[in-house]
């Protein structure tokens, strides 16, 4: 992830993110390997919490999983934490630049 540009590659390839999508995922490598609680998610990458019965930081997530795909080992790069938030894992995080 390269913040300037606001870019994103894996594997070398461009990968095409939306405005809140790229929020989302910074907000997620920047704590990565530590929970983000789901209305933290919220505030951050739509600017407003959430609502009650709110799905939309949910759906993001899994269009941010599609693109980015699973980590080379088959294992997910966004693991969900039901009723917490989520967690971008650990092994293999990119660097933020």
């Amino acid at each position: 992830m390269d913040l300037g540009p606001r870019v994103v590659r894996r594997a070398g390839a461009l990968v095409e993110l939306t405005a809140v999508e790229f929020a989302l995922l910074e907000l997620l490598l920047r704590a990565a390997g530590s929970v983000v609680r789901r209305d933290d998610l919220a505030r951050g990458a739509l600017g407003r919490s959430l609502l009650p019965f709110d799905r939309s930081i949910d759906v993001h997530v899994s269009r941010v999983r599609k693109k980015l795909g699973p980590r080379p080992d088959g294992g997910e790069r966004i693991a969900t934490l039901r009723a917490v938030g989520y967690l971008y894992t650990r092994q293999g995080a990119p660097r933020l630049r």
